[in-house]
């Protein structure tokens, strides 16, 4: 019995050890996926801020700017570099982002450069940047955090999510009792040739 009674204290010791430092990875990864995203939400916010800049200080506004987006990109590149070792398939969505971002934002900086400075209150209002085009390697990376973070393996979950979107399309298509497109013309020559 006192045996048995040591075996079992070891057991709960070691599954103890192993669910706190889990917790702990968790939680350590966690703050490392957020500072990695809030990485990029400042390099989004550089359009609106190059737009903004102030007219009357030309070179220290561009020094000032220059240094801070400096400063981001050095942020982005380490981010990326420590979720490769970190969560590699993290790491894939996040340099994709970092690629979107990019070519999506770095595009609308460099527009905003050859715009006049702003000179009055009423040209705060930024009305031509369009960062859509992010959104959907922002939802790829937060996926594969969601899924790196979970307790279900990421398989199961990229496996239960295609069941999802394959059912809403099944039942979309049997809602809508819409007919079939008609052929198309080209499609006709197609069928006509081969038939011949």
């Amino acid at each position: 019995p006192a045996v048995i009674a040591a075996v079992i204290a070891g057991v709960i010791a070691v599954i103890t050890l192993i669910v706190n430092g889990r917790r702990a990875r968790a939680d350590r990864q966690r703050e490392l996926f957020a500072a990695a995203f809030g990485d990029i939400a400042s390099y989004c916010e550089f359009p609106y801020i190059v737009r903004r800049r102030r007219h009357d200080l030309p070179e220290e506004e561009r020094i000032r700017i220059s240094t801070d987006l400096s400063d981001v990109q050095s942020k982005l590149n380490h981010s990326r570099a420590v979720l490769r070792v970190e969560a590699p398939r993290v790491a894939r969505a996040y340099t994709a982002l970092v690629l979107a971002t990019r070519d999506v934002a770095g595009e609308s900086i460099r527009q905003g450069w050859n715009l006049t400075p702003i000179t009055a209150d009423t040209e705060v209002h930024v009305t031509d940047v369009d960062l859509s085009a992010v959104k959907p390697y922002e939802e790829a990376y937060l996926t594969a955090v969601a899924d790196h973070l979970a307790l279900t393996p990421w398989r199961l979950r990229a496996a239960g999510r295609w069941l999802a979107r394959t059912a809403s399309g099944f039942l979309s298509s049997r809602r809508d009792p819409s007919p079939a497109p008609a052929a198309l013309p080209a499609d006709d020559a197609e069928s006509e040739t081969r038939a011949a």
